[in-house]
């Protein structure tokens, strides 16, 4: 009986191997058949002729063709092949329809992507191009509609590995899908909403020199005094402002970032006189979140006035930073103050009104649909005052800084339906010089980005991107939430594009940014009073100072340079009455380890190599202080304020 039990036990086990080991065979054949064979002659229908991709040692497509149309078409067919999942997925974030696919999870995302209502935006925006943009956005969805039509009629797999655990139906690529990615990266981009908000709150909390403490200007003139939040909606109490819990933005899906990552990202050029080699120099490191698969795109295109090549965005048809024959580009955020929050007042005897300076009206309002896989199907109002779209139930914790009776709303340059940035971009890369790419930038809107150029002989520095125009008598200057009725807080247009920071051919011969301040003009011609750097561009300025002409191996190296000015700075005021004090203590004690810790900072040249414990050392101690240091005062509301202000920590110590 035991043989016999224990023979076909061992055949049942055998047999479990092999149908296990032919289903992983099975699956992997055909997941495998969704990944793109560059070596296959394919045709397609809608070259005009012939087009051939050819791939570098790092998979980088090079694009062939014997017109601009052509040329489009394969860069659409080659995103395609190589980014169907990560297209679908930004257009279906752009949509609002993130739940057919992920369920409840995604609704709070697709509800704020419906309420901001940017793909009809982007809709409404097309017709809004030049001829020549929508010839080349109508051949780039031909080229990703290619891709799909050989998807479905060659049997190659599902298009993308993860239509094997998603629905597999895909809608064919629209061109104004690719407008509606330009206006997701505007929102990617962007952060004074947020700023605007936790600057409401700090204020209802803390007395308005206090919170210029915790929240202080970048450096330079042109600081002026605001109210109290608490002053333009007395009904609003330091209790409200900390009993509202924070949103949680944590989603990889959520396009909203936290405000120290609303855009990082480095650009300089230096011009002849600079430079090693006889010509100009430009650097670019445009970095953004880290995404699997990367944000960027690397690609070449072969064009009728030649060839460009560059970092591109999947669902874009356009080289946002790179260079042609004749002209290089690179992009920063700019950091201009492009969005407004409003406090809206409802009308006690109808709430589907609100208060203008014409007295009370009706809000534009639609109902959408939500689809959500696995659960019933969610309706929403959408609804649109003078000033912009409502945002109820929103991620940017809105409801702490809106009292009883009102609604918030948004102001931002990015909800244009004439927004050209799509046309700006793709004139921008088929410059002939530094001055017809800045003549070309006056057609973008959002999101607004810093321009870096260098052609041949000259070197330049542009922001691009729509300037509100504010009243000089603006209750808040647009820092913090402002009543929405009144005339004087309302946008009147934009600045003139002249407007716009513009630096050609500086007398050092170089320039450049890492998201600091650029310009200093009093408000309403402000650019912006929140910068994302108020330290980096010191180190970049000793980097490009300490030798009198440059390279590309010394570009090469100020890029990947580690060392943090803010640590070499701070850690002198902060551990001055610290270092070399003290009594000697027992090994393996925590004031030993205490010591030992101090003795590495004092070492230390504030390098961020991850091979070191003192950046760790470092990090750990200036989180824990500027926490130590706020809470007191702050109270809950400290848990908001998770990225450290080295201007803050400085004034403290220095006690200015």
């Amino acid at each position: 009986m035991i043989p016999f039990l224990f023979k076909w036990l061992l055949r049942l086990f055998l047999g479990a191997i092999v149908l296990g080991a032919t289903s992983v065979a099975i699956l992997y054949w055909f997941a495998t058949r969704s990944i793109p064979d560059y070596d296959l002659d394919i045709e397609v229908t809608g070259l005009l002729e012939p087009l051939e991709i050819v791939r570098d040692h790092a998979n980088v497509p090079h694009v062939f063709a014997a017109s601009d149309r052509d040329a489009y078409f394969g860069l659409g067919f080659a995103h395609a092949q190589d980014r169907l999942w990560q297209m679908m997925t930004l257009r279906r974030t752009a949509q609002g329809r993130l739940s057919e696919l992920f369920g409840e999870r995604t609704v709070q995302i697709d509800v704020l992507l419906r309420r901001l209502d940017i793909y009809n935006l982007a809709v409404r925006s097309l017709p809004e191009q030049d001829a020549y943009t929508l010839a080349a956005l109508d051949a780039y969805a031909d080229g990703v509609n290619a891709w799909l039509e050989q998807v479905n009629t060659e049997a190659r797999g599902r298009g993308a590995p993860e239509y094997w655990i998603f629905p597999p139906q895909i809608a064919r690529w629209d061109p104004a899908d690719s407008l509606a990615i330009i206006k997701l990266m505007a929102l990617d981009l962007s952060s004074h909403l947020q700023s605007e908000v936790l600057r409401a709150r700090t204020s209802l909390v803390l007395p308005e020199d206090r919170v210029l403490d915790i929240l202080p200007d970048a450096p330079g003139a042109g600081l002026v005094e605001l109210p109290e939040y608490a002053a333009l909606f007395p009904s609003l109490s330091r209790d409200f402002a900390l009993a509202a819990p924070a949103p949680d933005i944590s989603d990889p899906l959520m396009p909203v970032n936290p405000i120290p990552f609303g855009g990082a990202s480095n650009a300089w050029a230096a011009d002849p006189s600079r430079s090693a080699t006889g010509s100009t120099l430009l650097a670019n490191d445009p970095h953004l979140g880290f995404t699997a698969p990367s944000i960027w795109y690397l690609a070449r295109l072969e064009l009728a006035d030649g060839g460009v090549i560059g970092g591109t965005i999947p669902g874009i048809p356009a080289v946002l930073a790179g260079r042609n024959a004749r002209v290089g580009w690179g992009v920063t955020s700019s950091y201009l103050d492009d969005q407004d929050v409003f406090i809206e007042q409802l009308n006690p005897e109808n709430t589907d009104e609100v208060l203008t300076p014409d007295g009370y009206k009706p809000l534009v309002r639609r109902p959408s649909i939500i689809q959500i896989s696995d659960a019933a199907p969610l309706t929403i109002i959408l609804e649109w005052s003078e000033n912009g779209p409502i945002l109820r139930d929103d991620p940017y914790n809105l409801a702490s800084v809106t009292p009883p009776g009102h609604v918030p709303s948004l102001a931002w340059t990015a909800l244009s339906a004439q927004d050209t940035s799509m046309s700006a971009a793709l004139a921008i890369m088929r410059a002939n010089s530094v001055q017809d790419a800045i003549e070309a930038g006056e057609a973008f809107i959002a999101p607004s980005l810093n321009l870096t150029l260098a052609d041949k002989d000259t070197i330049a520095m542009k922001t691009i991107g729509a300037f509100p125009r504010r009243a000089a008598r603006h209750q808040s200057q647009g820092r913090i939430p402002s009543q929405g009725w009144l005339p004087e807080n309302r946008w009147r247009g934009r600045l003139p594009y002249a407007a716009n920071p513009e630096f050609i051919a500086p007398a050092g011969g170089i320039l450049g940014n890492t998201n600091n301040k650029v310009i200093d003009r009093p408000f309403p011609f402000h650019m912006s009073f929140d910068w994302s750097d108020t330290q980096r561009i010191e180190r970049w300025r000793r980097l490009m100072q300490n030798r009198e002409v440059h390279t590309r191996d010394s570009f090469v190296e100020a890029q990947l340079d580690t060392v943090s000015y803010s640590a070499r700075s701070l850690l002198p005021l902060i551990g001055r009455d610290l270092w070399f004090t003290g009594e000697a203590a027992e090994p393996g004690t925590p004031e030993a380890r205490r010591k030992e810790a101090l003795d590495l900072l004092a070492e230390w040249n504030g390098e961020m190599n991850e091979h070191l414990p003192e950046p760790l050392l470092y990090a750990a101690w200036v989180r824990a202080l500027q926490d130590r240091l706020i809470r007191d005062e702050l109270g809950t509301l400290a848990r908001e304020y998770t990225h450290v202000e080295p201007l803050f920590i400085e004034r403290v110590f220095r006690d200015i």
